[in-house]
Order: C-alpha cells, then sequence, then structure tokens
C-alpha cells in the first residue's frame, strides 16, 4: 500500500508537467470528528477536534471548465469521547495519521479577479501510525471499579496489545472555493468515511470539515 502511494505522488508531479496541468503546494486545517456507536456505551458526547494536514496537489483540464484534482496529503484525524457520570468521567482520545488521496472532479466558474470552484469526489486513506488513550474507570477481573490511564497503537492487532483499527479507510470528499489569479485558492471541504474502521459490533467512521489553504504554480 505505501509503494501505491509513491506511485500515485509521482503521478501527480508526471502529469502536471504536461499540457495545461498546474501542481501545487497546500495545508489542511482539519476540525476532526467521528460517528460512533457502541452497544455498551449509550451517553457518549463527541467533540470536533483540531487537526493538522498537508501535501501535494495537482488540477488537470479535461474539457471546458470541467478538471480533475488528485492530491496526496498527510493528514490528521482526532477525535475525543467522553460517557459515563459525574463522578466516574471516562474520557476516549484517538489521533490517526494518513496518507490520504482525495480524487475530487471540480467545475470552476471564471470571473474577473477569481475563479469559483466546486467539486466532489472519493477519497483513500492509510493509516500510517495512531494511538488510542483511555483515561477513566473500568471494572477488573474481581468487579472492582479502578482507575485506567493507558494508550494503544490504534492499528496494531487486538491479539498483540492493539486497538486492531482497519488501515484503510475509504470516504466522500467534497470541496468549495475560490482561486486567484496569482494561484493562490482557499477553499472548505468535507471528508467523510464510508467504511467502518471498527472490529466487533461497533462502528467506527471519521469524518471533518476542512479549510485548505494552497497555491499553483
Amino acid at each position: 500500500m505505501k509503494k501505491i502511494y509513491l506511485v500515485l505522488a509521482a503521478l501527480i508531479i508526471t502529469v502536471a508537467g504536461f499540457s495545461q496541468a498546474r501542481i501545487g503546494v497546500q495545508v489542511i486545517g482539519n476540525a476532526s470528528s467521528v460517528s460512533f456507536q457502541s452497544d455498551n456505551i449509550t451517553d457518549a458526547k463527541k467533540s470536533l477536534q483540531p487537526a493538522f494536514g498537508a501535501g501535494l496537489v495537482a488540477d488537470i483540464p479535461l474539457a471546458g471548465n470541467l478538471s480533475v484534482r488528485p492530491s496526496i496529503n498527510f493528514l490528521q484525524k482526532k477525535n475525543s469521547i467522553k460517557f459515563g457520570d459525574a463522578g466516574q468521567p471516562t474520557e476516549v482520545k484517538t489521533s490517526l495519521n494518513y496518507a490520504e488521496l482525495p480524487v475530487d472532479f471540480v467545475y470552476t466558474i471564471p470571473a474577473k479577479a477569481v475563479s469559483f470552484y466546486f467539486g466532489a469526489g472519493p477519497s483513500i486513506g492509510y493509516g500510517i501510525s495512531g494511538k488510542i488513550k483511555y483515561r477513566g474507570f473500568a471494572e477488573d477481573e474481581n468487579g472492582q471499579t479502578v482507575a485506567v490511564d493507558e494508550s494503544v497503537d490504534a492499528f496494531k492487532k487486538e491479539d498483540k496489545g492493539g486497538a486492531g483499527m482497519g488501515r484503510v479507510d475509504i470516504s466522500l470528499n467534497a470541496i468549495a472555493g475560490v482561486k486567484l489569479t496569482n494561484g493562490m485558492f482557499v477553499n472548505a471541504g468535507y471528508l467523510g468515511s464510508l467504511r467502518n474502521l471498527a472490529q466487533g459490533d461497533g462502528k467506527y467512521k471519521n469524518y471533518g470539515l476542512q479549510l485548505t489553504v494552497g497555491y499553483f504554480f
């Protein structure tokens, strides 16, 4: 999988060298959270968490005002889930690092000073690393409530002491923004998982609201 991302990154750079295609760089602010369901946790409270991303992007004309915009990014996906009563609160924090490849089909509306654009497409993420931190209370083997403060590898298999989350995250991506004549662009976006990453009966899907600032050379 890692080799695939390296090949795709090289492809973006190569394709952008031809025709009217342009290549650029971008930084991403990701207000990240999670869609979460569990039979054991019914009072979960979630909040948006600040996360960061950056990468390469290309804009490749197709026909008329339509183009395809692939990018290869390093992207953080974070969340915080709180549950339990006020006397024994529990918080689970997750921080995941992905190599993310969105491919958007973009329609541009030219104007005098700026161009407006919007688009959507699929995105594939591969989990590079990640941690899940659990701080709260749990029952031990004797049925006694004890304080717990531990951290586990998110993507390592459960039988090896990890959380066993799936590494491959398949998502839907949507963007809308403006591009200046000097090559700078700004867009807002949404990235939402289509694939359940949890093991067992629970459901866990990443999503995020994004603000991206970049520059096409």
